[in-house]
């Protein structure tokens, strides 16, 4: 994926290995907008460098669970102006303290609930929009 974006666009990144996930955003997504999928085997740099980002979804099923708060303290530092979407790969209550206490805007864990997450993903493009 390109790592640059054209200043029209809306940008979703998308922090994931999940197929499924990927699957699921792309198919929420609407122009102006567009995703931008990166993969945590070779694109975390590459992840936090992106241009336009208005919306980040961190899943952490990849992440150790000591690099949980690191990465999202990066994220923020990178994408700070971006609204943060967490995803878990299993929830805990500490999971979900972490993911709230570094600025996600919401959380939820796997299994997915599709029609849920294609909601709220609809909902933050459309106040983004306005």
């Amino acid at each position: 994926m390109s790592v640059t974006a054209r200043t029209k666009d809306l940008v979703v990144a998308l922090l994931s290995d999940d197929d499924e996930l990927a699957r699921i955003i792309a198919s929420a997504v609407e122009l102006p907008w567009r995703v931008e999928r990166h993969f945590y085997t070779g694109g975390l740099f590459d992840f936090l460098q992106i241009a336009g980002v208005r919306l980040v979804i961190v899943d952490d099923e990849l992440v150790r669970e000591s690099d949980r708060s690191w990465l999202l303290a990066q994220v923020r530092r990178n994408l700070g102006d971006a609204d943060l979407l967490y995803v878990a790969g299993s929830h805990s209550l500490e999971n979900e303290r972490r993911a709230r206490s570094k600025g996600a805007h919401y959380y939820t864990a796997k299994p997915i609930q599709t029609d849920e997450l294609t909601g709220v993903l609809k909902g933050f493009m459309n106040r983004a929009n306005k």
